[in-house]
């Protein structure tokens, strides 16, 4: 994961991560899929490490990264490390953060930020396929400003 924000989708189950990725694919993109705010207390890290895997075997020519928020619980963004999440969103006090970021690097998790303000949400969009596209197409255009955190 590269330190370039992507487009970042936000995804709910598998239907939604595997439209967001071939709507990716068709337009050549590399985009993002983040789970929604603080998903790591209510669906839990398994549920997001075989929704990425899944999704990833529905449309494995999709060029993604995915993140999990784990929200401000040290003990949620130590939980998705265990279970191989490869990306969390961590929001916890800075002198807990650097200790988190530095278990992440020894186990080979990236801590990354999501940027729901710009995000593309799949929970407001009746056609997530469409709305993928659409968005992505308006994204790629210059439609839509690129995520800066």
């Amino acid at each position: 994961m590269s330190d370039e924000l992507r487009p970042q989708i936000v995804v709910y189950a598998l239907p939604d991560a595997c439209a967001a990725l071939q709507a990716a694919a068709a337009h050549d993109l590399h985009i993002t899929l983040v789970s929604p705010a603080g998903a790591a207390a209510f669906a839990g890290p398994g549920w997001f490490r075989a929704l990425v895997a899944q999704a990833s075997a529905a449309v494995p020519q999709a060029d993604f990264d995915a993140i999990l928020d784990c929200a401000g619980s040290a003990g949620l963004a130590m939980a998705a490390m265990r279970e191989g999440v490869a990306a969390i969103c961590f929001d916890g006090p800075a002198d807990v953060r650097a200790k988190i970021e530095d278990m992440a690097a020894q186990s080979g998790c990236v801590v990354a930020m999501i940027d729901y303000d710009q995000a593309l949400d799949l929970d407001r969009c009746e056609d997530a396929a469409a709305a993928c596209g659409d968005w992505l197409e308006q994204y790629q255009t210059g439609k839509i400003a690129e995520n800066t955190v």
